[in-house]
């Protein structure tokens, strides 16, 4: 669906346009000053604190790299579906370790020295841009969402917290499918006489289901007892 069809919190698009702008910032601007590395630690902070209440909500509206995919690289990617592999577990935990591990060797040979440290946070934007940009030119181009380490930090952090809601009346019509970045199906989760919830990781709250259902049967809650 193209995006012009598409209801948006209208501050949606502003956020991510701005928060697009630090990525050139930190990885063109981090080769003369290391130390702008650093503002990966800082929006790393940020969003763990923010996903203790609202999950995923800085991945669908203040991470710049899905920024980036979503505004920009979206003009020349082929949006071909993501395949299933990459809504595996397995594969989340996986890339998450590897690239936790290289980090970490890489901190601790730079430990020390600032700069390094801060050219460090600054090259593990680049390896993820990277693998990111070849893997949403050809599929949709938030794909990287969908197994990036720093979501599925927020998602194992927020199981019960700030959960997109499918009423029982859902109609399965999958225009909310349609309209996600990362392409969950909201309706799949529901069952005969019981409201659903779709787990947390693999949402990223940018409302734009909420906004587009046209019976008004998505919300965002709490873990419900079912």
């Amino acid at each position: 669906m193209k995006r012009n069809n598409v209801k948006e919190i209208c501050c949606r698009k502003a956020s991510q346009i701005a928060m697009s702008l630090l990525l050139p910032l930190v990885v063109v601007g981090g080769y003369y000053h290391p130390i702008l590395g650093f503002t990966v630690l800082a929006l790393i902070t940020v969003f763990m604190v923010l996903s203790s209440r609202r999950g995923r909500f800085y991945c669908g509206w203040l991470c710049p790299m899905g920024a980036f995919h979503e505004r920009f690289l979206a003009k020349m990617s082929l949006h071909k579906p993501i395949p299933a592999l990459f809504k595996s577990c397995w594969l989340r935990w996986v890339l998450f370790s590897v690239m936790m591990s290289f980090m970490a060797s890489q901190l601790f040979l730079a430990w020390g020295d600032y700069h390094a440290v801060g050219d460090v946070f600054r090259t593990m934007w680049i390896i993820s841009t990277g693998m990111a940009i070849v893997l949403g030119v050809y599929f949709k181009p938030r794909i990287w969402c969908s197994i990036c380490p720093m979501g599925s930090m927020q998602g194992a952090s927020s199981k019960n917290t700030y959960l997109l809601t499918v009423e029982d009346s859902c109609a399965q019509c999958k225009k909310c499918q349609k309209v996600c970045p990362v392409s969950p199906y909201p309706g799949s989760f529901k069952k005969d006489g019981v409201s659903g919830q779709v787990p947390s990781i693999e949402c990223l709250r940018c409302s734009n289901c909420v906004e587009n259902c046209p019976k008004k049967v998505l919300s965002f809650q709490d873990r419900l007892d079912l």
